[in-house]
């Protein structure tokens, strides 16, 4: 086996005993899932009773980067973070590379360009939550909508519209990468994942469909994908991100 292939599998051992040895008390949940032949790490909120943000730079200007960044910044406010997920794609300048709200500024404008890469991979979306609703749409669907955000990070390609998979995914695919996404259900539980191993895009978004009961899911990134939840034994700080999606306490 190679030394790759090893560490990877290593890790999605590790990270399946932690969930059994830290479990996760209060409103959301942390929980390692299974999905055809793979371990995910899956952690769901309830956005009328959790607080959520997201966090790009702080009031200097300067860009969190790491989840340790945003940890030490929440303290200084009394606050504790309980999770932390790597946002939408962004630039190389470290600037989101679509629409981006921090309770309820709009710091980058929804980006409705054509160009190369999953971000381009239309339909592309939109994931928000104004006031205790949240949603994931596609960007066209997104003009189309009055609503003022309290939250919103722009990604693509969207995994997951109206139970369908997108159209440009296939079960074959050799594009395979860590992988990280958010999805909506019906009872308007947000659901954020992370793959343990190296997947395609048609078997992640499979996972939301099937598995998490998201009948609409974004993809946020992929190879960086990282997460910080001690709930799952999960305490990695590090990161050199733009947009980071935190749960709050």
């Amino acid at each position: 086996m190679a030394l790759s292939s090893f560490l990877l599998r290593s890790r999605q051992w590790l990270f399946t005993a932690s969930a059994l040895i830290w479990p996760w008390s209060g409103v959301s949940v942390a929980e390692t899932v299974h999905h055809h032949d793979d371990n995910y790490l899956v952690y769901r909120i309830d956005p009328q009773t959790d607080q959520l943000r997201l966090l790009w730079k702080d009031p200097h200007g300067n860009r969190f980067g790491s989840f340790r960044r945003v940890r030490d910044a929440l303290a200084t406010q009394g606050q504790h973070l309980l999770f932390a997920m790597n946002a939408g794609i962004f630039s190389t300048a470290y600037a989101p590379l679509g629409l981006h709200v921090e309770d309820g500024r709009v710091l980058r404008p929804l980006n409705r360009a054509k160009g190369w890469g999953n971000f381009f991979l239309k339909p592309n979306g939109i994931f928000f939550i104004a006031t205790t609703k949240a949603a994931v749409v596609d960007t066209a669907t997104y003009t189309t909508l009055t609503v003022k955000p309290d939250l919103a990070t722009q990604s693509g390609p969207l995994l997951v519209a109206h139970g369908k998979l997108h159209p440009k995914f296939f079960p074959d695919s050799l594009s395979l990468y860590l992988r990280n996404g958010v999805g909506v259900t019906e009872g308007n539980q947000v659901v954020f994942a992370m793959s343990l191993v190296p997947i395609n895009l048609y078997e992640f978004a499979t996972l939301f469909r099937d598995t998490l009961r998201c009948p609409n899911a974004l993809y946020l990134d992929g190879s960086i994908s990282q997460l910080y939840a001690p709930g799952l034994g999960q305490e990695f700080l590090g990161g050199d991100f733009a947009g980071i999606i935190a749960h709050t306490r």
